[in-house]
């Protein structure tokens, strides 16, 4: 009888930490990478392209989440709702940025927050290093 009672406790704590599992649960790591790193030249504005990968752990149909992008100088992007399918594993995000003007130096970055739930994963990009001559 106790054997039972064993069992059935650790099935209902087993199936409470599942359900408890939060939505981080569903994000593998975030990474943002840059185009460049440095520009120095009489071509402005240049235009830095940032990337984001955001990595997914198995999940069911109804993830959904939110990402946003925030510029160095305090400027965002809009919201963008993302509802990836049950089978994708990685999601590749973009924002282009246009910098500089004659005779100015500019030292840019971006960061991507990634919100879903009670989960908020952010991530910072290089700085990237604009000289217009």
């Amino acid at each position: 009888m106790r054997t039972i009672r064993t069992v059935a406790t650790r099935t209902i704590l087993l199936a409470a930490v599942a359900a408890a599992v939060p939505a981080a649960a569903q994000f593998g790591p975030i990474h943002v990478a840059v185009n460049r790193h440095e520009y120095v030249g009489h071509g402005c504005p240049v235009e830095i392209v940032f990337t984001g990968t955001i990595n997914l752990e198995p999940h069911d149909r109804g993830l959904v989440f939110n990402y946003h992008w925030e510029r160095s100088d305090g400027a965002k992007s809009g919201t963008k709702v993302v509802r990836p399918g049950p089978h994708e594993r990685t999601l590749v995000v973009r924002e282009r940025w246009r910098v500089g003007g004659h005779g100015k130096t500019y030292d840019v970055s971006q960061v991507l927050h990634v919100n879903s739930g009670n989960t908020h994963l952010t991530e910072g990009s290089p700085t990237v290093h604009v000289e217009c001559r």
